[in-house]
């Protein structure tokens, strides 16, 4: 009797550890479950944010911390990818209406992260997080016409960081977009280039904030930043370079503005980056043979090549692709102008 009682007694024990076990078990299972799925989609925000879809990202995330809202992680991709997404945005629509309410739903979902990102973030991620309010403030202004604070939260990011890039790359476009001049914006972009980081970004501002400007000295500028990006061996999109060649068009714009691109730099540089840019685009037809022998030209005539630009003049001018517009007119201003 004592024995079976030493076996029944032993048995419950052993029962009753099961049982509190498996009140253990459990949680620990779901708990390895939900860190699993949490760095699965970890990863999959990753991927879209690396492919570019960063609203796909930024969704990612967000469901992520519907149900994980400490994970730390997913708190600082979310806003990595919410400031990628306002550095590439853009959106489009049958009318201005939907473009204005589609803006208005991002700006919306971006917001509270910035804002929020703010008291998580210290040092140059911090001046990071303010230069992209300032970003966010400056794309209402264009999409949704709100009027909040731009160049008061780039030049905050800037006393928060001196260096930021995209404090400087921001501030710089900011002050081209609003005709202040590319000496002022100038210094900016040298800090932000100086930096190493994010030169694309910084490119396209600096680009952006020239090609449809109207302000004196900005032609010179962008040809010589066109420059420095070919030697330099930068990439330039399509549309950009589509752009820079259009100023070189001779049967476009004032002989003032075409004057001002040809001399930017110096005729053989000029000539190089004309060259670098001159190549058949994916979204236009090809460029003009005789703007080509044109711009040639002109270089020789500004290099003080007046015999070989005079030739060349003189074989174009009676091309019929040169028609009988400006360029034409152009042409034979020339033939003039080196005859005498």
């Amino acid at each position: 009797m004592k024995t079976l009682l030493k076996w029944v007694g032993a048995a419950t024990a052993v029962i009753g550890l099961i049982t509190a076990l498996s009140g253990v078990v459990g949680p620990l299972k779901g708990w390895w479950s939900a860190g699993r799925q949490s760095k699965a989609l970890l990863a999959v925000g990753q991927k879209q944010a690396e492919l570019g879809e960063y609203e796909a990202a930024f969704a990612t995330y967000s469901d992520l911390l519907k149900t994980d809202p400490g994970n730390v992680a997913a708190v600082h991709s979310r806003l990595d990818v919410a400031m990628l997404w306002l550095e590439n945005f853009h959106v489009s629509g049958e009318n201005d209406n939907e473009i204005k309410q589609k803006a208005e739903g991002i700006f919306q979902r971006i917001s509270p992260v910035l804002e929020g990102g703010l008291s998580n973030e210290k040092g140059y991620r911090a001046a990071d997080v303010v230069a992209h309010l300032g970003w966010l403030n400056w794309l209402k202004a264009n999409n949704t016409y709100e009027d909040e604070k731009v160049e008061e939260n780039f030049a905050r990011a800037l006393a928060m960081d001196p260096g930021n890039v995209y404090a400087n790359a921001m501030m710089g476009n900011w002050l081209l977009e609003n005709h202040r001049g590319p000496e002022e914006a100038k210094k900016y972009f040298a800090i932000a280039l100086a930096s190493g980081k994010e030169r694309p970004f910084v490119r396209e501002c600096q680009l952006g904030g020239m090609i449809y400007s109207d302000t004196p000295g900005v032609l010179a500028e962008l040809i010589r930043v066109a420059n420095d990006m070919r030697k330099n061996g930068e990439t330039i999109t399509d549309d950009r370079r589509g752009r820079v060649h259009s100023y070189f068009d001779a049967g476009l714009g004032s002989d003032e503005d075409l004057r001002e691109v040809l001399t930017a730099v110096p005729p053989d540089e000029e000539w190089a980056t004309y060259q670098w840019i001159d190549r058949p685009l994916t979204e236009w037809a090809a460029f003009s043979r005789v703007d080509q022998q044109f711009v040639q030209a002109s270089l020789w005539e500004i290099a003080g090549k007046r015999d070989e630009a005079l030739k060349q003049f003189r074989q174009i001018q009676h091309d019929p692709e040169s028609g009988d517009g400006t360029l034409a007119r152009r042409i034979s201003d020339a033939v003039k102008r080196l005859s005498h």
